[in-house]
Formats: structure tokens, C-alpha cells, sequence
């Protein structure tokens, strides 16, 4: 009988190089894409209607990459190279709604103390910074997005070596 292996939750530190190496790659998603948008609309910064599209847009574009990604067993190249899936509790892969969902939350919990430390008073970066200790007090290190929308981010077993022929 085959047994699975048990979930191995992501650490603090293999969590955020992922972000890292994550944000090297979504810079030139960003880039290409934010180009596209500067080109077919014609958009040169003012501070009209173009500022709040082009916001929208990569919103989206973002939404798109990591619902793809982190959907039915799929992962990014961080992902693939730090040894990181996003899985229900149970191990399964998450579906591309429940991905949504993790994206969607992740977003708010980022951009909404950022905008509230811009709008109202900048203390507010205070807890941003502390949403980013969830994992370290959650027993089975969660982030908050990941509570939010029923995920794990664990780390897969590296895959077998190839043996010399």
C-alpha cells in the first residue's frame, strides 16, 4: 500500500525567498504588460482615468498569473525552484476559484493598511509589517490569506535523481 507523505509546512524563510524570487519574475510580467496597456491605450501617466486602468489591468493581469499558478497542481518557477505547492488541508490542489480567493485576500491584506497608511495616518505600514508575522505564531504556519481562503503552502518532496546509466 502506498502511503502519501505528510504536509510539511513552508517556513518563514523559504516563504519569503519565495516572495523574492516571485517578484523578480512578476517585475517583467508587470513591465510587459504595463507597456501593452501604455501602448494600446495611448496612456502617458496622466492622472485621470488612464492611472485607475492601468491599476485595474495589472490587478487582473496579477489575478490571472496566480490563480493560473497556484491552481490543479500548477506552479510557478520560484515555486518549482524553492520546492513550494499551494494545497487544500487535505493535500489536494487547490482550484482555480480557491486560488482567486487566496489572491484576492493576499491583496487586501496588503493593499489596504498600505492605502490606509497613505489616506489616513502612516502607522498604518505598522500592520502590514504585522500581517507578515501570521505564519510564525500559526501552528501550521499559515498566512492570514491562506486561513482566509483554506490553503497551505508546504513543501514538496524533491524529486527522485536521475540515476547514471
Amino acid at each position: 500500500m502506498h502511503r502519501l507523505a505528510p504536509l510539511v509546512p513552508s517556513g518563514a524563510w523559504r516563504r519569503l525567498m519565495g516572495v523574492a524570487y516571485e517578484s523578480i519574475i512578476l517585475f517583467a510580467v508587470l513591465f510587459f504588460f504595463g507597456y501593452a496597456f501604455s501602448a494600446l491605450t495611448q496612456f502617458k501617466g496622466q492622472p485621470r482615468w488612464g492611472r485607475s486602468a492601468l491599476q485595474l489591468w495589472l490587478f487582473l493581469v496579477l489575478a490571472g498569473y496566480f490563480s493560473y499558478f497556484w491552481s490543479q497542481g500548477r506552479r510557478s518557477l520560484p515555486m518549482k525552484t524553492l520546492n513550494l505547492a499551494v494545497v487544500t488541508p487535505g493535500g489536494q490542489p487547490v482550484n482555480t476559484a480557491r486560488a482567486f480567493i487566496r489572491y484576492c485576500a493576499a491583496s487586501l491584506f496588503l493593499f489596504l493598511p498600505l492605502a490606509l497608511a497613505k489616506f489616513w495616518h502612516p502607522a498604518f505600514v505598522l500592520l502590514c509589517l504585522s500581517l507578515l508575522a501570521v505564519p510564525l505564531f500559526d501552528p501550521r504556519k499559515r498566512a492570514l490569506h491562506d486561513i482566509v481562503s483554506g490553503t497551505l503552502l508546504v513543501v514538496t518532496p524533491d524529486p527522485p535523481a536521475p540515476r547514471a546509466a
